[in-house]
């Protein structure tokens, strides 16, 4: 290669990152660390693994040991006990104290007991000779000094220094003989007397750990029963106060592994009776440890705490002291006495990392080696993999004019005899290219202009605005439209051009955020529609136009237009692009506006056609019947017809009344919670008072419901309306059911009828004034569309169904008025 294809430095790899001989270097690296670290950590977890079951099977073992050990030392102790209570001098003085105290009157014993306490309690010298010089205190003293004969029944050094008090009680739990003045003078309610008593019956009772201030320190006690000659009741209790430290220490501090491994003696509350470290007394810090090492089993756990005020993976094992428990009987407040076995994990688990520390330094080492021989191997690979680098950066710029040279004998040799063959077609390919640009720069020319007359040929009026609002492209039809010339328009905002007021342009602007975000635009509401094209009632008319804001349509100059946004396609990094398209609307509207009168007109015609045809009838009748006065000379039957008069003029009044539906308008604040239960049983009496119903059998299904704001005439009136039109369907006769109901804050009431029903082509128009299928003077037609707007204006809506045929339900729902008084009402059915 000659010099214009090497590139040594290596530039262009560094600029874009890291290069291809590092990557390979890490690459080395990765595939050597990778097994290493995820070795070294199965072998690590592994290894601690291992190590927390060796040792805590070692544990357990050596807590099995020291338990029974403890448990011969304990039972060591209640057998020299037990040879003190078996004496036979101390049974029979004993005896003689059990039977004076018998024979003797209580009465007169009490006064003299009372007495020996008082004498007692202030060291009377002859009370504390009577008690620690008598025969019996003599025996204490000398098996306490280990004057007797039988070498076993002398108590060791080590015990006699732990024994803070020796003394035996009477039957009655009073003091008999003792060492020294530091007991009591009466025991009978303390838990050891009772429980070595045990209602006569006797049995051993060892005291759990306790302070004694008395003694200074943390003890516990042995009391056992003395039996009489008999072996039949108890005729006194000895009594020792052991020194829980001095006793078990000698047993537990010898135990010692390592540098902080020993063993402990604990009750199951977690008081320490015997331990190296902590001192007797104390509870074992961490209140979820105690109870996984106070089980009735031997064993080992791994805790988060050492009990010893350390935190951090602890391995304990721990034994119970089976003898001394089945030797107590229960007797233990606490459960039983247990060992507790514990080693610091520094120490635990100093050897499984001082090897991990040394294998990471022989890992460092051999990633090091691995890392040298990864250089060189990169090396052979990047050095030929950079020529053609060099030489397809050359290819790119067309300035290859030797062939590479790259001679290693596998793949990359091959790839640069592809690349030399690349850089012979890209030259025969690069002679035809100027050419084929030339024709297609052209073409798109062509296809541009050919865009342009196209789009000016449209009547429709398109516009193209960029991110910022600015107008890149307007139509012909856009340009006449807004009256604009290209050099006015290009590059300007468009909403300066477009001649709105500030409501129009904010809505502009709103629905060109939501295309811009991808976000549909909503239709207007429908409460937002123009009343005017919507079915209206004659009676109630109500001509409002909508706000120009919620429709999508713009006024310019002298025509009205409807807009729509859309999102353009734009190359890439050009930004955004949004189309206007503008609908020329104003025939359409001013189509709309003739249906509209023509609309109104239709209204007018049917108001004035009702009213007429309606009031007719009864105006006819009152102009016979005043000519008919008029030439009457019989004045009863001249006061006939005028009744007949007044009766067609109430007619008139109550057409004229459903008419206008309210004489008089009312304000919200004069409605009042209204029991819609009641105003229907009113209704319906009215209605079959007025009516013949002596073949109708009504059916109510009444629940308790809550009240409804409204106004009682007004309500029970639509009631009435309704009612009468199915008793008139039925003509009297048949099954009328009514129901009220509440569910979701709404009341419900269901009136049904088994009359003929409502054919399907008038059941649309049922609520429209004035219209009746009923005979001319049995109906205004008004009954319904009264009904219809009094429960609309107290929020409600009504609806009927009518199966052809198979009766008519007419049903109403009211918004309940839970402030109002809820009045219970009783389900009624007849």
């Amino acid at each position: 290669m000659r010099a214009t294809m090497t590139n040594p430095s290596g530039s262009f790899s560094n600029a874009l990152g890291w290069g291809l001989k590092r990557k390979l270097i890490v690459s080395m690296l990765m595939v050597g660390v990778v097994p290493l670290l995820l070795g070294l950590s199965l072998a690590f977890l592994q290894g601690s693994k291992e190590i927390q079951v060796v040792s805590g099977e070692s544990f357990q073992a050596l807590a099995t040991e020291a338990a029974r050990k403890l448990d011969l030392l304990v039972a060591e102790e209640v057998a020299r006990t037990s040879r003190i209570a078996v004496h036979p001098d101390i049974v029979r003085a004993l005896e003689h104290r059990r039977d004076a105290l018998h024979t003797s009157d209580q009465n007169a014993a009490l006064p003299t007991l009372v007495q020996q306490r008082a004498r007692w309690a202030a060291k009377d010298p002859a009370a504390v000779k009577a008690i620690t010089g008598n025969s019996t205190a003599l025996l204490l003293q000398s098996f306490y000094a280990g004057s007797q004969s039988e070498p076993d029944q002398l108590l060791p050094q080590v015990v006699r220094a732990a024994t803070k008090k020796l003394f035996i009680t009477d039957v009655q739990g009073n003091l008999f003989a003792a060492l020294t003045t530091k007991p009591g003078f009466s025991h009978a309610d303390s838990p050891w007397w009772k429980g070595s008593y045990n209602r006569g019956v006797g049995q051993l009772y060892i005291e759990d750990l306790h302070f004694d201030e008395q003694a200074n320190a943390y003890v516990f006690s042995i009391s056992l029963p003395v039996m009489d000659s008999l072996r039949y009741e108890v005729v006194g209790v000895v009594h020792r106060v052991i020194d829980a430290k001095e006793f078990f220490s000698p047993s537990t501090h010898p135990i010692r592994f390592g540098k902080t491994g020993h063993v402990m003696l604990i009750d199951s509350r977690g008081m320490v009776l015997s331990c190296p470290i902590l001192p007797t007394g104390v509870q074992l810090s961490g209140a979820t440890l105690i109870p996984q090492v106070t089980v009735r089993q031997p064993g080992w756990v791994t805790a988060d705490s050492d009990g010893h005020g350390g935190q951090g993976t602890a391995i304990i094992g721990f034994a119970p002291l089976p003898e001394t428990s089945r030797a107590t009987n229960g007797a233990l407040e606490s459960g039983a006495w247990h060992t507790f076995v514990w080693q610091s994990s520094d120490e635990l688990f100093a050897p499984i990392r001082h090897l991990m520390m040394w294998m990471m330094i022989l890992a460092g080492i051999a990633l090091g080696l691995l890392a040298t021989l990864g250089y060189f191997a990169a090396s052979r690979i990047v050095t030929p993999v950079r020529r053609l680098q060099e030489a397809a950066r050359l290819i790119g710029r067309g300035e290859l004019q030797e062939p590479i040279q790259i001679h290693t004998g596998d793949e990359l040799e091959e790839l640069a005899v592809e690349f030399n063959r690349m850089n012979t077609q890209l030259e025969a390919a690069f002679a035809g290219l100027s050419t084929q640009v030339e024709e297609k720069t052209q073409e798109v020319q062509y296809l541009q202009k050919s865009t342009d007359q196209v789009l000016d040929a449209v009547p429709t009026p398109i516009i193209m605005i960029d991110q910022q609002g600015l107008v890149q492209y307007m139509n012909r039809a856009s340009r006449d439209a807004l009256q604009t010339q290209e050099q006015n328009w290009s590059s300007r905002p468009l909403f300066d051009l477009l001649p709105l007021d500030d409501d129009h342009l904010q809505t502009l602007r709103r629905d060109l955020r939501l295309v811009e975000e991808n976000k549909p635009i909503a239709p207007p509401r429908p409460d937002q529609e123009p009343a005017l094209k919507e079915a209206r009632d004659p009676l109630n008319q109500t001509l409002s136009q909508a706000s120009p804001s919620t429709r999508r349509e713009l006024r310019i100059g002298s025509h009205l237009y409807h807009y729509e946004w859309f999102p353009l396609e734009s190359r890439s990094g050009a930004g955004k692009r949004f189309g206007l398209v503008l609908r020329d609307t104003t025939d359409e509207s001013r189509l709309q506006d003739q249906l509209i009168q023509a609309e109104k007109s239709g209204s007018l015609d049917v108001l004035t056609a009702g009213i007429g045809h309606e009031l007719n009838n009864p105006l006819f009748g009152i102009l016979g019947l005043g000519e008919a006065i008029q030439e009457e000379a019989d004045l009863a039957r001249a006061k006939g017809y005028a009744q007949d008069i007044v009766g067609h003029g109430r007619k008139m009044a109550a057409i004229i009344r459903d008419f206008t539906g309210v004489a008089a308008r009312e304000s919200k604040s004069q409605r009042v919670p209204v029991d819609v239960t009641a105003q229907l049983e009113q209704a319906l009496a009215i209605v079959q008072t007025s009516h013949d119903c002596l073949g109708l059998n009504v059916q109510k299904h009444y629940v308790a419901v809550s009240p409804v704001t409204a106004l009682p005439d007004q309500l029970r009136l639509a009631f009435i309306n309704i009612l009468t039109n199915a008793i008139q369907a039925m003509s009297g006769r048949g099954d009328l059911w009514l129901t009220t109901e509440e569910q979701d804050d709404l009341i419900t009431i269901t009136i049904r009828d088994n009359g003929p029903g409502i054919p399907k082509h008038h059941l649309g128009k049922v609520f429209d004034p004035f219209y009746t299928t009923k005979g001319q003077g049995e109906g205004s037609g008004l009954g319904l569309t009264v009904a219809q707007r009094l429960v609309k204006k107290f929020g409600g809506e009504i609806r009927l169904e009518s199966p052809e045929g198979q009766g008519t339900t007419c049903v109403i729902t009211l918004p309940a008025d839970k402030a109002g008084v809820r009045k219970e009402q009783p389900c009624v059915s007849s």
